[in-house]
């Protein structure tokens, strides 16, 4: 979600781009912040960016995620690939 935010760059264009609501999202982000016991957004009433905290977790963890939806990625192309015993009389 954080990451999603930080490339969108507010809570309406992330929220769409995950398919959620804008206030569900904000509690997405609500949550991490009290598990992270930081803030990691700046909110005003007219921008959003990143604290330092948030910066550097979106950066610490962009590797991760990169590698988690290019592997969930090859597991959906399976789907699509027909598979099982195939019996010929």
């Amino acid at each position: 979600s954080l990451t999603v935010l930080a490339a969108s760059g507010s809570f309406t264009a992330a929220a769409q781009s995950l398919g959620i609501s804008k206030a569900a999202m904000s509690q997405r982000i609500a949550d991490l912040e009290e598990a992270a016991g930081v803030p990691l957004v700046r909110r005003t009433t007219r921008s959003m960016r990143l604290t330092e905290a948030g910066q550097t977790l979106v950066d610490s963890t962009r590797e991760a995620y990169e590698t988690i939806e290019e592997n969930f990625g090859r597991v959906k192309d399976l789907a699509g690939e027909p598979r099982g015993l195939v019996r010929i009389t």
